[in-house]
C-alpha cells in the first residue's frame, strides 16, 4: 500500500484525479486531495490555470495546463471516484473530440486518449438522478443520439457543459426540448463569420420557446459595434447574453460589467447601444469585490 497526494487548481472537481483516486484505492492505496504537506510516495497535479502551472510541485503533472498528457489507459477506464468530492451526480464524457479547432480555444491543443462514443453508464451511478456531460461538443459526435436516449432511459436531469448552437436542427432542439436540464443551458456566439449559422439556431430556440445564456467572446478579433450587434440579436431572441473577455482591455472590461449586470436590465431596451452610449457618457465603473459582478454608478 502506497499514500498518492492528489493536488488541483480546480475549484468545483477535477475529473482525471477522480479516476486516479478510484485507481489507486482499487490498489489499496491512500488517497489524500490537496493537502501538500502530506508526505506521500506519489504525487498528481492536475492545473486548470495557467498562472498556477509553477506552484505546484508534483511527480506527475497533467490536466489543461499540459494537454498532451493522458491518463494510462487501465486508469481512464476507471468510474470516478465520487467520494472524493462529496458530489451528488455524475460525470464524464461520451465524445471527448471537438473538430473546430478555434484559434481562441485551449482544447485544440488537447491530446484526446480517443475519439470514440462511450456510454453514460461507463460513468454514471444510478443513486444521482443528474448527470454532467463534460463533452467539448456533443452534437458533432455521430452517435449524439445515442447519449441522449440513455439520459430519457435513465430519466436524468443534464448538467449540460455548453452545446454548439451553430449544429442546432430540428432533430437536435427537439432532443433539448424533450431533455430535464438542471440549470441553465449555454451556447456560445464567438466569431461575427459564423452569423448565419448562429441566427439559424437562435431563430430555432426561439421558435421552441427554449431560454440559455449565450456567451459572446469579446476582446479577441471583434469591434465594439460587432460586439454590440451580437448582444442585441441575442437579446432580440429572447436569450441572455454573457460577455467572455479574451483581452481584458479596459474598454472590454466595461462593457463586460455594463452587459453582464444584475437583474438583465437591458431586456426590454430596443436599442443596446444607445444604453452603451448613455451610459460612457454619464456613468462611473465601481470595482467591486471578487466572485462578484461589476456594476457601475
Amino acid at each position: 500500500m502506497a499514500t498518492i497526494n492528489l493536488l488541483t487548481d480546480a475549484p468545483n472537481y477535477n475529473l482525471a484525479l477522480m479516476k486516479l483516486s478510484a485507481w489507486h484505492k482499487a490498489q489499496g492505496d491512500t488517497v489524500f486531495l490537496n493537502e501538500p504537506l502530506q508526505p506521500a510516495e506519489k504525487t498528481y497535479a492536475s492545473i486548470l490555470f495557467d498562472w498556477n502551472k509553477d506552484k505546484f510541485f508534483a511527480d506527475v503533472y497533467g490536466g489543461p495546463q499540459f494537454p498532451t498528457v493522458n491518463l494510462p489507459p487501465e486508469v481512464e477506464r476507471m468510474r470516478p471516484d465520487y467520494e472524493l468530492y462529496n458530489i451528488d451526480h455524475s460525470l464524464g464524457y461520451t465524445f471527448r473530440p471537438c473538430y473546430r479547432h478555434c484559434d481562441f480555444c485551449l482544447v485544440k491543443t488537447f491530446k484526446f486518449p480517443d475519439k470514440k462514443h462511450h456510454s453514460i453508464w461507463e460513468f454514471h451511478e444510478e443513486r444521482f438522478d443528474k448527470i454532467c456531460l463534460m463533452n467539448n461538443n456533443t452534437f458533432i459526435d455521430p452517435l449524439w443520439k445515442s447519449t441522449f436516449q440513455e439520459i430519457w432511459d435513465a430519466d436524468l436531469k443534464v448538467m449540460e457543459h455548453g452545446m454548439d448552437i451553430r449544429l442546432l436542427d430540428n432533430e437536435k432542439i427537439e432532443a433539448i426540448k424533450n431533455t430535464k436540464f438542471s440549470g441553465k443551458l449555454h451556447f456560445a456566439w464567438d466569431r461575427m463569420r459564423d452569423k448565419k449559422n448562429i441566427l439559424t439556431g437562435l431563430r430555432l430556440l426561439k421558435e421552441y420557446k427554449i431560454h440559455s445564456r449565450m456567451y459572446v467572446l469579446c476582446g479577441y478579433d471583434s469591434t465594439m459595434e460587432e460586439d454590440l450587434e451580437r448582444c442585441q440579436t441575442i437579446v432580440d431572441y429572447n436569450q441572455v447574453p454573457y460577455v467572455m473577455p479574451f483581452n481584458l482591455t479596459k474598454t472590454v472590461r466595461l462593457f463586460k460589467g455594463f452587459m453582464n449586470a444584475p437583474a438583465n436590465w437591458w431586456h426590454g431596451k430596443e436599442n443596446i447601444t444607445l444604453e452603451w452610449e448613455k451610459f460612457q457618457r454619464g456613468k462611473k465603473y465601481v470595482k467591486m469585490d471578487e466572485g462578484q459582478t461589476d456594476l457601475f454608478e
